[in-house]
């Protein structure tokens, strides 16, 4: 009875994903663009809501807002001058992919993201 318990226990703990709490670092490449963009990130998972910081670097930094979790699922926003930026992304394992809309009032791009966590 007690294995059963800790696979159930085990299951339960893969299915909700892990905490991706700490420094993340990577790019983004917008669709059609010939270079990527870096992304460095710092994130603070608290149960499904998701605060933190995201920019090019460490020095040019942007709060998250309506960040969250839900299971595997990334999902956050900041802003940055006129632009707008919505990442939608996947956890697997140390690393997050997905895509990202920017938006502006005149302009409208998406990009792929890739990230690794880093602490």
């Amino acid at each position: 009875m007690k294995s059963v318990i800790a696979v159930v226990v085990l299951l339960l703990a893969v299915a909700a994903g892990s905490d991706v709490t700490g420094a993340w670092t990577g790019s983004f490449k917008v669709a059609g663009g010939d270079h990527a963009i870096p992304q460095v990130i710092s994130f603070k998972q608290d149960g499904n809501k998701l605060a933190g910081s995201a920019g090019p670097d460490a020095g040019e930094q942007y709060p998250i807002e309506n960040g969250k979790v839900d299971g595997d699922r990334v999902t956050f926003e900041l802003t940055s001058g006129e632009w707008r930026f919505s990442y939608r992304l996947k956890q697997s394992g140390d690393h997050l992919t997905g895509d990202l809309e920017l938006k502006s009032v005149n302009d409208s791009r998406t990009a792929k993201v890739e990230l690794k966590k880093s602490k």
